[in-house]
Order: structure tokens, then sequence, then C-alpha cells
């Protein structure tokens, strides 16, 4: 089920691409000769004006093939000459016109995620997650830090509840991450309640985890000790407990949130005595585990999170906070592809087909779990997301792209004629064989992260 929907998702950013291009090319007078509904040799379909519409053998993604969509230099080869334009065809409309042709296929790619992301505002969604408290993870030795994180500096302490970053509102632990997932090396205005004791102001800088891209500053989410589900045949169901129970002692050390517990297991135990709450009464079991090759335990207990639901916003709001989250995710995207040049580990920040399906597949699912309805949100928020990326990526002036095509038009308007074929058939030939070894090597990628190793 995750490959299917993580396919499915994949293919309709595609094909909402593939959507763009026929568009623009029936606007502008080009002839297709064929738009697809996936891809691989006809499956059914039917012939209106002149373009064979279908859905292929595998129904994912798709492609629309002009008239004559043929670069001059790959048409005449190295040293060739430019064919002579049919009419209809795609290289015999004006420059500008294929231009436009060229842009819509990533333009369409950015309505579909505001289109997307003023929906999903327009109908709310729903968030889990744990609240605005946080756990110091220098309180812990889960996490090696080589000098001392900038929350422990700033002088944030376990138990802390965040409630503004920069004077925006905070009411849970996503809040928190996203703020600081996205601001490595800028200095955040954190307001914490402490107890009793009022609010205070504190600055803290997120460092840059080389590792994920992102910024962290060396916090846990505190998440209540409270069973929301157990696994069949866990170690925690063959000791007996229960959804509903809280674990308040693990081998006789108080438990104040799920950081302690996983504090307890970091030796690898093969045994566990626990002290958990069912009813008012104080019950006892012992947790007998197995570990895999990663080192992680067969714990199988979830914990309760706060479910949070955003507001269902009008028209103008929902549209509002499209455009909001649109340019946010153009303008942090700009800024990750700038981080790929600082020495954070592209093995891990990077994604190709493969680990995106699984992403899209995962998320998709996670949000299944609880309801159709939140499924289908946390899918099209991703894909979202994804396809204003999948916009930015297209117009980037690489050979073979659609920047790579504009670029080359763009020239040939400033020119007063195209440029040389042979020129024309080097880059196609350098685009294409950069794009087929970048998709081959984050392809191997994918699967070497995807088995572990």
């Amino acid at each position: 089920m995750v490959i299917l929907i993580g396919l499915a998702g994949l293919g309709l950013m595609v094909f909402v691409h593939e959507l763009g291009h026929f568009v623009a090319a029936k606007m502008n007078g080009v002839d297709v000769e064929v738009f697809s509904l996936g891809w691989g040799p006809r499956l059914a379909g039917f012939r209106h004006r002149g373009t064979s519409y279908q859905i292929s053998w595998f129904p994912i993604g798709g492609f629309c093939k002009m008239k004559g969509e043929m670069v001059p230099g790959i048409a005449g080869g190295a040293a060739g000459t430019p064919p002579v334009p049919e009419k209809g065809s795609f290289l015999a409309a004006p420059p500008w016109r294929r231009i436009v042709i060229y842009v819509f296929g990533p333009l369409f790619n950015l309505v579909f995620a505001m289109v997307a992301f003023a929906l999903i505002w327009g109908i709310g969604f729903r968030i889990p997650s744990p609240d605005n408290r946080v756990v110091l993870a220098t309180d812990y030795t889960l996490d090696s830090f080589p000098q001392k994180p900038p929350a422990t500096t700033a002088g944030l302490r376990t138990g802390d509840r965040v409630t503004e970053i920069d004077g925006l509102p905070v009411e849970k632990f996503q809040d928190i991450l996203e703020s600081v997932s996205i601001s490595p090396g800028t200095a955040l205005r954190i307001t914490v309640q402490r107890g009793g004791a009022g609010t205070q102001t504190l600055t803290v800088t997120p460092q840059l985890d080389k590792e994920t891209g992102a910024g962290r500053i060396g916090i846990y989410a505190w998440v209540d000790p409270l069973v929301r589900s157990v696994a069949s045949g866990s170690a925690a169901a063959i000791g007996g407990l229960l959804p509903g129970d809280r674990i308040i002692e693990t081998d006789g050390r108080p438990v104040n949130n799920t950081m302690d517990l996983f504090q307890a297991l970091a030796p690898r135990p093969a045994k566990l005595p626990i002290t958990y709450e069912r009813a008012g009464r104080r019950e006892t079991a012992t947790l007998v585990f197995v570990y895999d090759e990663k080192g992680s335990p067969n714990l199988g207990i979830g914990f309760a999170f706060e479910i949070y639901r955003s507001p269902r916003l009008g028209l103008g709001g929902a549209l509002k906070k499209s455009a909001e989250e649109t340019w946010s995710t153009v303008t942090l995207t700009v800024k990750g592809i700038g981080l790929l040049f600082q020495g954070i580990n592209v093995r891990n920040a990077v994604a190709g087909p493969l680990g995106i399906t699984s992403a899209i597949g995962n998320t998709a699912t996670s949000g299944f779990q609880m309801g159709v309805g939140a499924g289908l949100v946390s899918l099209f928020r991703l894909l979202s997301l994804l396809s204003v990326v999948l916009f930015l990526m297209n117009l980037l002036p690489i050979p073979a792209m659609d920047g790579g095509q504009i670029v080359l038009l763009l020239i040939e308007v400033l020119r007063g004629r195209p440029v040389r074929p042979s020129l024309t058939w080097r880059l196609q030939m350098i685009g294409f064989t950069l794009m087929i070894s970048l998709f081959l090597l984050v392809t191997l990628n994918d699967i070497l992260r995807m088995s572990g190793r």
C-alpha cells in the first residue's frame, strides 16, 4: 500500500507537469500527437482533433508528445542542419511561444501546490504533536554533542513551555521544530514559561545539522508516558501493558516523560522492571526485550499525542495562507539548495525517486491511521511541498531540463537566429548524461539508505 500510494502521488505530480505542457501547446497552435496518462504501450483511448488521448499500461505519470518536438541538434545530429519545420509542429512556433510551452509545465506544478494548499486550509486539518514543553537533550546521554548545544548554552531547561518564537505564538512541539529546522545560524528569540516563575525570553541560534541539513538546538519533545497503543507480540504486550496505562517508574527510577524510559533502555537491558498506574492502582511488570540489528528494542508502545486542529478558513483566508505557504516553500527550497554546498551529508539530505515514493507513501498511510480525511490531507500537503520543489528544479538552467531549453530559446530571441545545431546537440547530450547519472546515483543512494547501509 505504501508503494502504491507513493507511486500514485509521484505520478500525479508528473501528470500535472505534462498537463501544463499540453495546455500551453494547444494555446499556442502546436499540434499534440499523443497525450497519455501513464507510460508504456497504449491500453485504451480515443482520438480527437488530431490528438490521441490514451491510458497506457503503466498508469503512473504521463507524457505529452508534440509534433516535431525535437531539438534541432538532435534532429540533425552533431553536424546536422535544422530540419524544415512542418506547419503545426513545435519547431514552427516562434521562440516566445516555445518558451511559454516550457514554462507551463513547472507553472502547473506551482498552481497545483497553491490550489491544494488553499483547499487544505479551507477544509482544515489535524496535526498529532506533543505540546509545547521541551526536554533538554543534555540531561540525557542518548545523543552525543561535540560542544554544548544552543538550548543548553541559552539556558533552556527540561519542562520549559515554549510560548513564542520571534513573536509568533507556539502551541505545539511541531511549531518549535518548524521554526528551528529552517533557521540554522539565525538567532531566535524564544519565550518560555517556567513553572510559576512567569515568562522569560532567551536567544537561541540553531546549529546546522550536517546530517540532515536542518537546524537543531538540542531538545526533545516532552511526551507524557501514557500508553496509547500496544503492538501485538511486543515486550509491552507480553508484559501485560494496556492502552491507558501510565508508566511511572523503571527499575525504581521515576519516569516523568518518555525520555526517562528511553534513557533506561539505552544500555540495552535484557529485562526492565517497570511500575505503571492503571485505574488509580500501581502495578508492576518486567519487560523482556529482543533487539534488532540496529539495536532497537521490541518495546511496542505508542504514546499519546495531542491532536491539534487548524481553523477552517474562508476563501480569502485560505488563499492568503496558500500564498504564504507556497512562498515559504520556495524560499526554503532555494535556501536548501545553498546548504548542499556547506558540507552537509548529501546522502541523507537528498532523495531520489525511490526515497520520494517511500516518503509520500509513508506520510499518507500515517495520516490514514487517523481517518481517510486526515490521510488525504497529509498526502496532498506533502505533494504540494514537492510540487513547489519540482517547479523550481525544472526551471534550473540545466540542459535537458525545461530551464535549459528556455535559456537556449532566450539566446535565440536575442540573437535573432537559433543556436548552432552542433552546440545544441552537445549541450543536450551533456544534460541527458548528467540527468541519467544523477538519477542512477540518487536511486542507488535510496536503495542503500532504505536497506540501512
